[in-house]
């Protein structure tokens, strides 16, 4: 993490709540015993360096008070505001955990230092709450998490500046399944987190429509290339992959008739439900009959195999066949 960005956190980190207050020179005083502000120039010359960074502080966030009828101006967070970053109670040490372990395992090794110092900071934070919620919660993923897959260090720099400077990639990219890479060329328009993998989003050279995805684990080699001779001048990457790519976001809106064990299948039924629209249809013989409106998607599709064994698609018939199907090879992979 950078000087900068490291100092940026311990004078928001300084800033505390209502009733107290801190003062520009308090926040010098931190700066120095935390080795972030240089001993080698002079004292008004180190106070300019900290109200720069706390006039950003201020201005990236609204909860902050200034008390300007003393000199020097007093910094707090406003009566009522929680810390931006200070864990202070249950919910700010269960919310750390759970980002932590989720955020964390989405990332790849590459953009995990930066999210480690961030965390590393906030854990220092010693109050008597934290200290007891800290001992007496413990979050667990409920899936066996996945290593997010090794993207090139330099990558999304090199994403970033083509996107800046409008100029096209030129890269290395080995397709799912083949045994080798080939070379492509493409104009930038932004990326996607999936999972835990990223995606990157290009433009086919000199096409105005030709859109594709690649996997920017999948990719062995990036440069840049030349200024892009087309590209498009507003793209929502949201949007687009909602509207073309089944696989990440989820496909129309699908009404689905699904008959459940009861005995294994009961927190499908009663606690994890599918949708908020999801009801009861009938219950009998040790099964309910459930309907939901669902995203037609490659995850619901996982979802029902998961589930395989105590869960049956009723309607509508293309997803019960696609299931037979899949339940099919997978029985042939085992010989039976």
């Amino acid at each position: 993490m950078s000087v900068s960005l490291r100092r940026y956190n311990k004078v928001l980190e300084s800033i505390p709540c209502y009733p107290e207050s801190v003062s520009s020179l308090e926040i010098r005083q931190q700066l120095l015993s935390s080795d972030l502000l240089p001993m080698t120039t002079d004292e008004k010359s180190q106070l300019r360096t900290v109200q720069r960074c706390i006039n950003q502080v201020v201005a990236d966030n609204s909860s902050i008070e200034i008390n300007d009828e003393c000199r020097p101006y007093r910094y707090q967070i406003a009566r009522g505001h929680r810390h931006p970053i200070k864990p202070d109670g249950m919910s700010s040490v269960v919310s750390l955990q759970v980002i932590e372990q989720e955020i964390k395992s989405m990332l790849p090794p590459t953009l995990r230092s930066d999210v480690d110092a961030i965390f590393s900071s906030l854990k220092q934070q010693d109050t008597k709450q934290t200290r007891l919620w800290n001992e007496r919660f413990c979050y667990f993923p409920n899936e066996l998490p996945l290593i997010a897959p090794n993207v090139g260090s330099a990558y999304f720099k090199l994403i970033e500046e083509a996107l800046l400077n409008k100029k096209d990639l030129h890269f290395s990219y080995q397709k799912r399944g083949a045994t080798e890479a080939k070379d492509y060329t493409s104009t930038p328009l932004g990326l996607f987190l999936y999972g835990n993998s990223f995606y990157f989003v290009g433009l086919v050279p000199g096409s105005d429509s030709d859109i594709r995805t690649y996997a920017l684990h999948r990719i062995h080699s990036l440069k840049l290339g030349f200024s892009s001779v087309r590209t498009l001048a507003n793209f929502d990457v949201r949007k687009h992959v909602q509207r073309h790519a089944r696989h990440f976001a989820g496909g129309d809106k699908l009404s689905v008739t699904l008959r459940i064990e009861n005995y294994s299948g009961l927190h499908l039924i009663e606690e994890t439900l599918l949708s908020e629209d999801q009801v009861i249809v009938s219950n009998q013989d040790g099964f309910t009959t459930i309907s939901a409106t669902v995203r037609d998607s490659h995850t619901l599709e996982w979802w029902l195999m998961k589930h395989a064994n105590i869960v049956e698609v009723i309607t509508p018939s293309t997803l019960r066949e696609k299931v037979v199907e899949m339940i099919e090879a997978s029985v042939r992979l085992y010989g039976l």
